[in-house]
This record gives structure tokens, sequence and C-alpha cells, in this order.
């Protein structure tokens, strides 16, 4: 699907190709509503959450006990 690491991998396990299309539909509307700037790391991390929560996929591995 396109995202580097555990993220990328999560998607390309668990996530159908129409979700996916849904929420990049939806992440055009959550950066200009938070004002995030994907290039800015903290950003991006924020909106890789984002994009956990949205999908469902939980924390992110390394952030799991």
């Amino acid at each position: 699907m396109g995202l580097p690491g555990a993220l990328g991998d999560d998607i390309e396990r668990s996530i159908c190709a129409e979700c996916w299309g849904e929420w990049l539909r939806t992440q055009i509307r959550v950066i200009n509503h938070y004002g995030l700037r994907p290039a800015v790391k903290e950003d991006r991390e924020r909106l890789y959450g984002l994009t956990r929560e949205f999908l469902g996929l939980g924390a992110a591995a390394t952030e799991r006990p």
C-alpha cells in the first residue's frame, strides 16, 4: 500500500483496498483539520497514529507491551 515499516506491513496484511481508499480520501481532511505537515516527523507520526485508529489496527508492534 506504500507506507514504510510496521504500519505498511499491518495495512498490507489486514486492510482491504476499499478501506485503504476510504482512508486516502479521509486523510486529506484529517491533515487539514489538525494542520498536520507530513514532512515534519512529529506530525507524520501523529498522522500514522490516526491512520491506525481509523483503520482499527491498534498500536504499532513496537508500542505493544
